[in-house]
């Protein structure tokens, strides 16, 4: 007779930590290739103050994804070692995040459904979730985001060149001849 296994909410809940880990990273450094291909996203960043670092991550002591803006350089510090921040988003628990990193439900959604806060600057943290929602356009496909943005995405590169631009860790503010 075979003994029963257990699958429960462990297991599941580790295999979601770590697709919560891999959706930061794209998260992280999309915001900075978003930072890159599009000037939406260049001309709010830009209005950010310098030295202005920003976590999103999951509690308790989940996964987490940093970018940080320097002397005119936005910068994706991923999930390694803690960095104080000047705009925090922490996601209650893994099971809250999931239906936003997965595009189920928007960012905004989120907040008012108390599946995140917010510790910052809130004028930050609405420019923040205008890059999102930006960023959110170009890495999801169409039939996401009609659910989760407030219009429909307006792409100033394809979703190619948007992923392709993921593989480079900071953007400069003033690139010259940058898409607009």
């Amino acid at each position: 007779m075979a003994a029963d296994v257990d699958v429960g909410p462990g297991p599941l809940r580790a295999m979601k930590r770590v697709l919560a880990a891999i959706v930061f990273w794209v998260l992280g450094r999309g915001l900075v290739a978003a930072c890159r291909v599009d000037s939406r996203v260049r001309k709010e960043v830009a209005t950010w103050p310098d030295g202005t670092v920003v976590t999103l991550e999951i509690a308790p002591g989940g996964p987490s994804t940093t970018v940080r803006l320097e002397n005119g350089r936005l910068t994706a510090l991923g999930g390694g070692r803690p960095v104080p921040a000047t705009l925090l988003v922490t996601f209650k628990n893994v099971d809250g995040a999931f239906p936003v990193l997965l595009g189920m439900k928007s960012v905004l959604q989120s907040f008012v459904e108390h599946r995140a806060s917010l510790s910052g600057d809130v004028g930050l943290g609405i420019s923040l979730v205008r890059c999102l929602h930006i960023v959110e356009g170009y890495l999801f496909p169409d039939i996401m985001t009609r659910r989760i943005l407030p219009a429909k995405a307006q792409r100033r590169v394809s979703h190619v060149h948007a992923y392709l631009a993921l593989l480079t860790p900071t953007a400069e503010l003033t690139t010259k001849g940058a898409r607009s």
